[in-house]
């Protein structure tokens, strides 16, 4: 969680959390940094936030991964917590 920090998209004014470093090995294209808020709590919030979806929903998760199931983040994320949406700008 260290990675991520509140996002502000300069046209939508629209509010998320993203990634701002590379994992190993991987290519970020140009990040404008002046798009992102940093604060030294964040990490510790997402964190927390994390652990209470999965202590949740944690049934769901271990079922889901039983059943071996297709696009197992997709539905974790839309279908079992509701808490994503199909978006054409998300980039989480």
């Amino acid at each position: 969680m260290n990675d991520y920090n509140l996002h502000v998209d300069p046209e939508t004014q629209e509010k998320s959390y993203k990634r701002f470093a590379p994992r190993d090995g991987e290519q970020i294209g140009a990040i404008d940094f002046n798009n992102f808020q940093f604060n030294a709590d964040t990490s510790n919030y997402l964190k927390f936030v994390c652990e209470s979806v999965v202590e949740k929903h944690e049934d769901e998760i271990l079922s889901l991964i039983a059943q071996e199931a297709d696009s197992l983040a997709g539905k974790l994320c839309s279908e079992k917590t509701g808490f994503c949406q199909v978006s054409s700008h998300s980039e989480l």
